[in-house]
């Protein structure tokens, strides 16, 4: 779980701090391979002091993508810590704080990276980062029995070096 207290202007132009959560469980993670790796490959691609020209495509890819992290890992830790309840995403999604979310992960990568590292669990990190970015499109676009193939091979390697 990643937390991170987040200053914004609300819709009223009152401003705010707000603490907010974010966290992806192992089914959302596999559910979001290619999505999370493209954005991992974003961050090292624009790690560089150098800044590079972007395509608007390429912008709007990176955008997109995140977004969708975003809104799928937002959500609210319950009292007694048995649930990361989600169900109240779009009225996160509508809210000013969540605009100011966006803007400051957008516009600070080292501040993505973090998220990224929070968010995801421990054992998948490295493995996220690290897939294979053609095998993680052929499971996408796959049959269900060839995505959880892929799931299969990903879980098996994990376990492997977990093993070793």
């Amino acid at each position: 779980m990643y937390t991170v207290s987040v200053p914004f202007v609300d819709y009223k132009k009152k401003p705010r701090t707000q603490d907010v959560a974010f966290n992806l469980d192992v089914r959302e993670v596999f559910k979001m391979l290619p999505e999370l790796k493209r954005v991992f490959d974003w961050l090292e691609a624009n790690k560089n002091e150098e800044p590079r020209d972007l395509s608007p495509e390429e912008v709007s890819a990176f955008y997109t993508d995140f977004e969708d992290i975003l809104l799928s890992a937002w959500g609210e830790l319950s009292e007694d810590g048995m649930h990361f309840r989600k169900s109240g995403r779009y009225e996160f999604e509508e809210s000013a704080l969540f605009n100011a979310c966006m803007w400051q992960f957008v516009t600070k990568p080292e501040e993505t990276g973090k998220l990224m590292e929070g968010i995801l669990p421990k054992e998948l990190f490295e493995m996220v980062k690290n897939a294979d970015p053609e095998q993680l499109a052929a499971a996408t676009g796959a049959k269900v029995s060839e995505q959880q193939a892929e799931i299969d091979r990903l879980t098996a390697e994990l376990e492997a070096r977990d093993s070793s």
